[in-house]
């Protein structure tokens, strides 16, 4: 079940007597469903589960979904027709993401005194047919067995940034996603969680979401004149999402409301992002954030994830505190503190810090960084991919640039951008690890100044290699598969001739590493010890000096 809307379990009269009539004959329905030989096919022993909202069958190789004449506030499903028209929208909406799992919807027709799905007959009701799979498969699943890991996360980060990239923007007369929207939301679940469960969500994170949402308005406005906000999944929490074979399927996406599924891409994401940080697995939050990044590039999403972040707890703290109507089962009130505890951590997230790469092509840096970045919870900014994205929320282009492109003007513009990005990510709180080849001092001395005014921890990460191995990387990569680097023999002597060398005040704040070692090495807090120590001293004297 999911709401943004505040709840009551009293109902007006009225709503309450319209409620009853349009449960006229669904007991006959539902003890229908419940038999095999309603079904057309081979059904063995059905299998029943019920939301609040519907009740699902699993019938042989098949799952129907039932919609209930039920009104909870959010949806009305107390006409035949409304009940219709949400089982289509369930269909047309889910084969974006699940086309093989979504079959289509089946009539529920009159058969003597009982019901049949499918077939001729007079229509009762209306079920939405799906492909069953294993709930082994899903990922809340996987993730309980310990089972879950980086190449599912990968999967599920390319999926879901091709799915934002390719769906529909939301139209210019259209108020979705606005401030003044996500502001009535996240009061909606406060003020829901306050009569649900009074003094569960502590003032002070109730008091940061309603600053931050008000400091917040020009960027969820702006982001919505930019084109980001689109029509997206709604519900993609880690219950929502299996894995199949290879594949990663998204399913059960929002279809009952526009409002909560006409969103920020970055709000589909954080819905993810926080299950896996509330479960213990913030480095595959880590992954998820980092190779979803890399494929959009919409690094402005990151002012507004740590508010969403915090939304999508809220929200799930309120459906845990909403699922046992009258007595509140134990596992429920714990998940629901297990998420007001993250919200908690999460407005008292730490002061970020700056890493900045620094190593010629061939170095390994780029291949290192990437193994860092999801290790110690940074966002990873890779100057190779984002000279080769054309706009933001597309994917980096898959060629060779024109030397316009690494004239020392590009250069110094493309050095800007990512100066951009970098300052807008340590201030929305994200620490950023910079993977470019910071051969200039004007280009490594700007981003030191940036970490400097911002009073934030900055190192310099020094890859080297023997010369060898430099020209073997470099040769290998332009013989093998597409990689973002254009870089060739070429450019590698040309750095080698007019590198400028650290100063010694850039040395104190270097820490350097030798990757002449297996690439297995890199995804090991071992291979970072020098690095883990000096960064978790400096953290630790920036929050001193923050109380100061």
């Amino acid at each position: 079940m999911r709401t943004n809307q505040p709840l009551s379990r009293r109902r007006p009269l009225h709503i309450a007597q319209r409620e009853h009539a349009a449960r006229r004959g669904w007991r006959s329905i539902d003890d229908a469903m419940q038999r095999a030989a309603s079904y057309r096919h081979p059904a063995g022993q059905i299998h029943r589960i019920e939301t609040h909202i519907s009740v699902i069958y699993l019938a042989g190789r098949y799952a129907y979904k039932v919609r209930k004449p039920v009104n909870p506030g959010f949806v009305d499903l107390t006409s035949p027709a409304a009940r219709q028209r949400y089982c289509n929208e369930e269909v047309r909406l889910n084969r974006r993401l699940a086309r093989g799992l979504y079959l289509d919807v089946q009539p529920i027709v009159s058969s003597g005194r009982t019901f049949k799905v499918g077939g001729p007959g007079k229509v009762a009701g209306h079920a939405v047919r799906m492909r069953r799979f294993a709930e082994a498969d899903v990922f809340s699943h996987l993730l309980e067995r310990g089972e879950l890991d980086v190449p599912h996360v990968a999967r599920l980060a390319c999926e879901l940034a091709a799915f934002h990239v390719r769906a529909s923007c939301a139209p210019a007369r259209t108020a979705f996603a606005s401030s003044a929207r996500v502001r009535e939301q996240m009061t909606g679940v406060l003020d829901a969680l306050e009569r649900e469960a009074p003094a569960l969500v502590p003032a002070e994170v109730r008091l940061w979401c309603q600053q931050e949402a008000a400091r917040l308005a020009p960027h969820f406005d702006a982001r919505r004149r930019m084109g980001f906000v689109r029509e997206c999944h709604g519900d993609l929490h880690l219950d929502n999402i299996m894995r199949k074979g290879s594949d990663v399927v998204m399913f059960d996406c929002i279809e009952f409301s526009d409002t909560l599924r006409w969103i920020d891409v970055a709000s589909d994401l954080a819905f993810p992002l926080m299950d896996l940080k509330v479960h213990g697995r913030d480095d595959l939050a880590a992954h998820l954030l980092n190779d979803w990044l890399q494929f959009t590039g919409d690094f402005g999403a990151l002012s507004v994830m740590r508010f969403y972040m915090v939304y999508r707890a809220l929200v799930r703290a309120l459906v845990a505190m909403l699922k046992a109507p009258v007595a509140r089962s134990t596992d429920s009130v714990a998940a629901a503190r297990a998420y007001v505890a993250f919200a908690r951590r999460t407005v008292r997230a730490d002061s970020p810090w700056l890493l900045l790469c620094h190593g010629y092509s061939g170095s390994g840096k780029s291949a290192a960084s990437a193994a860092l970045a999801p290790l110690i919870g940074a966002v990873r900014l890779s100057s190779d991919v984002e000279r080769k994205r054309e706009r933001p929320l597309s994917p980096p282009v898959l060629r060779a640039l024109p030397a316009a492109a690494y004239t020392s003007h590009a250069i110094h513009t493309h050095y800007t951008a990512l100066l951009a990005i970098t300052r807008d990510a340590l201030l929305a709180g994200y620490p950023m690890l910079v993977d470019a080849t910071f051969l200039k001092e004007h280009d490594r001395r700007r981003f030191i100044e940036l970490a400097n005014t911002l009073s934030m921890p900055v190192f310099i990460l020094d890859f080297y290699a023997s010369p060898r191995t430099l020209v073997e990387r470099v040769r290998g990569r332009a013989a093998g598969p597409f990689q973002p680097s254009d870089a060739g023999t070429l450019v590698l002597v040309r750095q080698l001739a007019n590198e400028e060398p650290l100063s010694p005040e850039e040395c104190l704040m270097t820490v350097s590493f030798d990757t002449d070692v297996p690439p297995d090495s890199f995804h090991h807090l071992r291979y970072w010890k020098s690095l883990l120590g000096p960064l978790s001293a400096d953290r630790v004297a920036s929050k001193e000096a923050a109380v100061v």
